[in-house]
């Protein structure tokens, strides 16, 4: 490499935020552009109940189509259930805070064991699941006002 002038290397900083957590003033978003796809590939011999399209729900994100967000749609229902948010099949709603505090843990579990091994929308709708799900604990524990 004697005759090639070699290039400095030039490192720049695309993180969002600063060590404080503010938003960096010079930050751009990135525009994200989708590599060209490789020559088609042949049709799946038979659709899978996994890969249907995802519906949208009820906040405007598509729901992934597996048995993964099966289940955590299941524990996430009956979590709004035990939070007295939902009613039973007699029409009567009531709350126990200790099953509902159980089963939000236990998808906060499930994130953290199996973080880095989900698609993004399976990521995704279990964040969204436990966030909503700790908003609505803390609204229905919170002591009214008046």
């Amino acid at each position: 490499m004697a005759g090639q002038e070699e290039k400095p290397i030039r490192v720049v900083d695309r993180r969002m935020f600063t060590a404080e957590g503010d938003l960096r003033p010079d930050f751009e978003p990135e525009e994200v552009t989708e590599a060209p796809s490789p020559a088609p590939s042949p049709p799946p011999a038979a659709p899978k109940a996994e890969t249907a399209p995802a519906e949208p729900s009820p906040s405007g994100a598509p729901e992934p189509r597996s048995a993964f967000a099966a289940l955590v749609g299941w524990i996430a229902t009956n979590a709004y259930s035990a939070l007295g948010l939902l009613p039973d099949a007699a029409g009567r709603s009531h709350a126990d805070l200790a099953i509902a505090r159980q089963m939000i843990e236990w998808l906060a579990s499930l994130e953290q064991k199996t973080r880095g091994n989900l698609s993004f929308e399976e990521s995704d709708f279990l964040s969204r699941a436990i966030y909503e799900l700790r908003l609505a604990f803390v609204e229905v524990t919170r002591p009214n006002s008046k």
